[in-house]
């Protein structure tokens, strides 16, 4: 099942709603902005055109008002008038218009019309217009108004690009803020990780430490099923010890049984008990090794070093039995391991042990790392055997010579090891004699 970053989401949804609170944000302020440049705009003409309705209505004939602004007077200067004779049809038109004449609306009565009309050099106009009656004999005049909107369109715009600054700048500084916050707020989550991992690895037993309330109930839980489970682990490990202690003294009865018969000339069931009772410890020996062995966890990785496990499972195999009277031939690089260190102790002792058992001399151990996978062989230069014998080797109890030492189950629980940590186990002739044995694990993702 493919997971998720609790992190990413998290982060990802505070940064969308807060990008999206500020996008409204600041198009809200520019249009609260241009909603109030509109309103002065119009206030501005009205101004403007209530002043030229003044200048208009005090001269006895129409006549060129005089207006404060420059710009009335400046070709293409921004601010324009126009008056309409109604009755004659004459036009009166400011400087600034020059040669160009407006399309003036036609107002309702008393009422002034704010509108938008092309101007002289491609300029946009706001225009406000408005018919009056003045003079004696009485002019109905039609007075107009604009403003060329870029003036204050480009202060718009430009306070709409600010704002846009201001608004990344608070996004940036939101941004930091919220991934801080997630940083904090979530390093417990990061700690309870770290020790899950440690509980699965045999480091701890139980999760300790303070936690934020929230996951107080999870913690209290995870203890919880960690203590039934170790209760569960311990009792059953117990019961098998004691079934395996509870068994030995039948077995020694039946051993002492059998050395009577022999005693007493009974030599075929003295044989038939003996193998009982030696096939019988054996298998309770074999039980009593897995019951020990860790199921590994696929969130939990190891390092351990192979090289250095095979160097010290040799010296101890130069000290001990048969082993003294070998040749012992180590070669190899350093390569790591992801498994158990108990469990490769384990594992290289019954492969070693093997080899010393049906060894005439010398016993060659050799390690190197192939890709992705760590790798040693053992090979011993014994009797060797046959394709049909190797494809018996691992199998529970199978012993290739009765006449020989050993219960058969070392190979099994070699093959049972590998399987376990995700490794394979090769039996082979070797290029001379005796048997070449394979041994493959993963090796560690940090490594």
């Amino acid at each position: 099942m493919s997971g998720y970053s609790l992190r990413t989401r998290l982060f990802a949804g505070v940064a969308l709603w807060s990008i999206i609170a500020l996008c409204l944000a600041g198009v809200g302020i520019v249009l609260v902005f241009a909603a109030t440049v509109q309103r002065d705009q119009l206030e501005d003409l009205g101004a403007s055109l209530d002043q030229l309705t003044l200048a208009i209505a005090s001269s006895p004939s129409l006549a060129e008002p005089a207006l404060p602004d420059p710009r009335y007077q400046k070709p293409a200067g921004g601010l324009y008038y126009q008056i309409v004779d109604l009755d004659s049809g004459e036009v009166l038109r400011s400087r600034s218009l020059w040669d160009a004449e407006l399309r003036l609306p036609d107002p309702r009565a008393g009422d002034a019309v704010l509108t938008t009309v092309p101007g002289p050099a491609g300029q946009t106009l706001s225009l406000l217009v408005r018919d009056i009656t003045t003079g004696t004999p009485q002019h109905r005049l039609r007075l107009a108004v604009a403003e060329n909107v870029e003036l204050r369109g480009h202060s718009i715009g430009t306070f709409a690009s600010q704002i846009a600054v201001a608004l990344l700048a608070v996004a940036a500084a939101l941004l930091l803020a919220a991934w801080l916050v997630l940083q904090l707020s979530l390093t417990p989550l990061d700690q309870l990780r770290q020790r899950v991992a440690s509980i699965a690895s045999g480091g701890a037993n139980k999760l300790e430490g303070r936690y934020p309330l929230e996951f107080a109930p999870l913690v209290d839980e995870v203890n919880e099923l960690l203590e039934v489970n170790e209760r569960t682990l311990r009792l059953s490990r117990e019961r098998a010890d004691d079934l395996a202690h509870g068994l030995k003294t039948p077995l020694a009865v039946i051993r002492a049984t059998a050395g009577r018969l022999r005693e007493r000339g009974d030599g075929e069931n003295a044989s038939a008990l003996e193998l009982l009772s030696t096939e019988m410890a054996d298998r309770i020996d074999y039980q009593m090794r897995l019951s020990h062995l860790r199921i590994r966890s696929k969130t939990v990785g190891f390092v351990t070093s192979v090289d250095q496990m095979l160097i010290r499972s040799v010296a101890v195999m130069r000290k001990t039995g048969r082993g003294a009277e070998l040749y012992w031939h180590l070669e190899g690089d350093r390569v790591d391991a992801d498994i158990d260190p108990h469990d490769l102790m384990e594992l290289v002792g019954v492969i070693l042990e093997n080899a010393g058992r049906w060894a005439k001399s010398e016993v060659r151990v050799t390690s190197s790392r192939i890709e992705d996978q760590a790798r040693f062989v053992v090979c011993d230069d014994g009797p060797g055997l046959t394709d049909e014998q190797i494809a018996l080797l691992g199998q529970r109890g199978r012993r290739l010579d009765e006449t020989r030492s050993g219960s058969g189950f070392g190979l099994a629980i070699a093959r049972e090891i590998t399987r376990l940590n995700g490794g394979t186990i090769t039996w082979r002739r070797g290029a001379g004699a005796g048997l070449e044995v394979e041994v493959r694990l993963p090796a560690p993702a940090a490594s």
